[in-house]
């Protein structure tokens, strides 16, 4: 009789830390960490974003505005971000936050920034061995303070963190802070390069620029961030589509200038899932350039401004990536959207390609603004009713070619009779038409 045998496959916890934390990007690591923050801020709304219409509407609602500071501090010691939102329970942190990923069964109904359960944990283990929140909530929040190090020798089965319960507090005084200090000698230096904070700062600009209009202030150091304002033209294509859960709107037009100049980093497609950007001004074959619907994106192209908006009530049905930096190209809503994206930019690309050659790396043209029509918010832009893109007509032609044959010795005559000899058949032509035009029939 064989004996069965258990064989072990119990996580190892420094394993799964690796593979966690590998191949995210620190800039994206933190913009985890402002997920936390935003989904906190956004929460009393989000029975009013649930589809792509949703957040137009509340885009246009001008009695919301930013109530929630999110205050992000960067130093080679120590990385803290703080917000005034609503904060966590400690049942709420027991039994959801501290999870690495979520049941099917979790309630999703108030989050909209969420996808897997994991960037908060990653974006901590990122960054430093030692990491404290403090979570302020009116029903009772919790105090965590953990040591990576400790936590991942520790074989205890299943895998838990130790939270402290804090009294509740008054709702003016509710908030989250996370404070990482013993930062990891990578995190370390590339903190101190003098390049990663203007690198975060333009990335926050630029993921939350829906969030930073209607429901966050968000602070690095003492800088305080302005989101990207992306505008396009009244004149534009507008589409929608839903499948699964997810709605869509995708918009395409000429995008307004800056100093009468197209800019690249203004040019190609945006794509945003549930208001957070996630592809920004992308020009190749991710978003269709290049393919079978649009052609190989061109400098003449560098007018054109696309815009997708996917919403869903489930994140997780989105087709970003587990980072939120990229889109998952095999996702069937994602070739869905690839096709309608084909169908609303080939009339915009169409009206660049009849008016435009290779001019370089900047293209400025008036036609073209006038053609884009009169400014606006890709925002506002992107509502569900669907509209096309009207290229402007051009005036009648007042010039046309005038070709008829004549025999090689009569152009010789009419040479030697004007004595220029040489003169070729093309002058000879114009000079009798204008001789004609001015003496039998008089030139206005």
């Amino acid at each position: 009789m064989v004996e069965r045998l258990t064989a072990d496959a119990s996580p190892e916890k420094r394993l799964f830390i690796s593979l966690l934390t590998r191949d995210i990007p620190l800039v994206a690591a933190f913009l985890d960490l402002v997920d936390n923050s935003v989904n906190s801020a956004v929460e009393p709304f989000a029975g009013r974003l649930r589809t792509a219409q949703d957040y137009v509407t509340v885009y246009a609602d001008e009695s919301i505005s930013p109530q929630t500071s999110i205050d992000i501090n960067v130093s080679r010691s120590k990385i803290e971000i703080a917000d005034n939102a609503s904060g966590i329970s400690a049942k709420t942190a027991a039994d959801h936050v501290f999870k690495f990923g979520r049941d099917d069964e979790e309630e999703h109904a108030t989050d909209r920034l969420s996808v897997y359960g994991i960037g908060l944990k990653r974006a901590m283990f990122k960054i430093g061995n030692r990491i404290k929140i403090r979570s302020d909530h009116v029903d009772g929040g919790f105090d965590l303070d953990l040591n990576v190090k400790a936590w991942a020798k520790d074989k205890t089965l299943p895998w838990t963190f130790t939270i402290t319960e804090r009294a509740p507090v008054k709702p003016d005084a509710t908030g989250t802070k996370i404070t990482i200090t013993e930062l990891y000698d990578d995190v370390e230096r590339r903190v101190s390069d003098g390049v990663f904070e203007g690198e975060l700062k333009e990335a926050i600009a630029r993921t939350y620029s829906y969030y930073l209009a209607k429901f966050v202030r968000i602070n690095v150091g003492s800088t305080a961030i302005v989101g990207d304002s992306l505008d396009i033209g009244t004149n534009h294509t507008s589409d929608e589509f839903s499948s699964d859960g997810v709605s869509c709107a995708i918009t395409a037009g000429i995008a307004q200038p800056v100093g009468g100049v197209f800019r690249a980093r203004s040019s190609g497609w945006f794509v945003f899932c549930n208001g957070r950007g996630v592809i920004a001004a992308d020009k190749g074959p991710l978003t269709g350039w290049g393919g079978v619907g649009l052609p190989q994106f061109q400098p003449k192209h560098r007018p054109f401004l696309g815009t997708v908006f996917f919403v869903s009530e489930r994140a997780d049905k989105l087709p970003w990536t587990t980072t939120k930096s990229g889109i998952n190209e095999d996702s069937a809503i994602w070739q869905e959207a690839k096709r309608h994206m084909a169908t609303v930019g080939r009339l915009v690309i169409t009206f660049l390609d009849s008016r435009y050659s290779d001019e370089g790396t900047e293209v400025a043209s008036k036609d073209v603004q006038e053609a884009a029509g009169p400014r606006q918010n890709v925002i506002t832009a992107s509502t569900v009713e669907k509209r096309s893109f009207e290229p402007p007509k051009r005036p009648p032609p007042v010039n046309v070619r005038v070709q008829y044959d004549a025999k090689i010795a009569d152009v010789k005559r009419i040479e030697q009779y004007l004595r220029r000899p040489g003169m070729g058949a093309a002058e000879v032509g114009r000079h009798t038409f204008h001789y004609f035009l001015r003496n039998e029939v008089g030139e206005s």
